[in-house]
Parts: structure tokens; sequence; C-alpha cells
């Protein structure tokens, strides 16, 4: 069996990141509503507060970050053009992507944003392993 690049591993953790980010606001609302509320079709939802509300907002950027960066990373592994680069900015996404989410739902602001631009970094980083 052929080993995963750096890259694909990174989006396969990523991808794991984004289910973990969906499941735990989901599971807060559950506990705040109830088991009832959480088998129905929840129809009637009560607006999140506080760090699930952010847990919410977190998953959502995720979704926005997420296609990108498997967009470039499917670019570089079927043209072949892997390498340090973007094995390094691959890296660099999901490790920045990890420290958002957790920064973000804590309500730690300055730090969070510098974690979100580690993660655009990451992208720019595998794109130009393409480009250059």
């Amino acid at each position: 069996m052929t080993p995963l690049s750096i890259e694909l591993e990174m989006l396969i953790w990523s991808a794991l990141l984004y289910i973990a980010q969906i499941l735990i606001p989901a599971a807060a609302a559950d506990l705040r509503n109830g088991v009832r509320w959480g088998l129905s079709n929840r129809d009637e939802i009560s607006p999140s507060s506080g760090w699930e509300a952010r847990a919410e907002r977190a998953y959502r950027n995720m979704a926005e970050n997420l296609l990108p960066f498997a967009c470039v990373v499917f670019a570089v592994q079927v043209s072949g053009l892997n390498g340090e680069m973007s094995a390094l900015g691959a890296s660099l996404f999901f490790f920045s992507r990890f420290a958002y989410a957790v920064l973000y739902i804590s309500g730690v602001t300055v730090l969070r944003s510098i974690a979100y631009f580690g993660g655009i970094i990451g992208i720019g980083m595998v794109v130009y392993q393409i480009l250059v």
C-alpha cells in the first residue's frame, strides 16, 4: 500500500476536525433543549449564546475554509507537484484551524485571528508549491 502524502493526511485530519466542530454545538444544543427536542424535527430552535454560539460560528468558518484547502490539496496531489512547501502549508492549515477552533470557542480574540490567517497562509503555501 502506498502511504498518503502529508497533504492528504492533513486533509483527512481537517475533515475529522470539521466533523468534531459540527458535533460540539449540536451536542450543546441537545443538552440545552433536552433529548426530546434533539430527537424532534427542531421546528422551534432557541437561539444559542456564549461558547455554543461561538462553536457554531467556528464550524461554519471551517466549512468556508475547508473547500478551498481541499481543492488545492487535490491539485497538488494530482499534478504530482508535492514538495516541502506544500507539506508544510497543509500542516500549517490543519494546526492553525485546530488552534482557531479552540481559541474561538474559548472566546480568545486576537490569537484566534492570527490562527485564522495561519490557515490562509497554509493554503497559499500549497498554491505556491504548484505555481513555482
